[in-house]
């Protein structure tokens, strides 16, 4: 058996659902995150911080959210969640997209030195984001059971 030079060489079979449970640990890890933000306000975190999070932010809006719908749309239709699910799937996902850019927006502009800071409206879109965020999560999570069983055999 030959070794490969890295590990990154040998061919990975990732299932669908293992990338999608894989992308849900880290939209927890980053509501978690914004919850403790929100609990600590009127108190920021470090410009660094709050640049880490926006930019954690428009990834899971762009990538994982897209992923995700694309993921189901295109599991084998005796598998794949009915047009209401995807399509609420895709609602939340319009929803969460558009709260993450207006909190992204918010959070780096309640760090300006000038800036004032309505903490209330922050809570609330920190709040919108995370919460948002775990229902999708809880939707696509049922999605994945939905398509598991249409898979298992028996």
């Amino acid at each position: 058996m030959t070794v490969p030079p890295s590990p990154f060489d040998v061919p990975m079979n990732i299932s669908t659902f293992e990338i999608l449970e894989d992308d849900h640990v880290v939209q927890r890890s980053l509501c978690h995150e914004l919850e403790i933000v929100a609990d600590r306000l009127p108190s920021l975190p470090a410009a660094d911080e709050i640049l880490r999070l926006c930019k954690s932010i428009q990834r899971v809006t762009a990538t994982h959210f897209n992923r995700a719908e694309r993921l189901f749309a295109d599991l084998p239709l005796a598998h794949r969640p009915g047009p209401a699910f995807l399509s609420a799937l895709h609602e939340m996902h319009q929803f969460d997209r558009m709260h993450g850019e207006d909190l992204a927006s918010e959070l780096w502009h309640s760090i300006e030195p000038e800036g004032e800071r309505d903490v209330g409206k922050l809570s609330y879109m920190l709040r919108c984001f995370f919460d948002g965020c775990r229902r999708a999560i809880a939707l696509k999570e049922s999605g994945i059971e939905i398509a598991r069983r249409g898979l298992m055999p028996g």
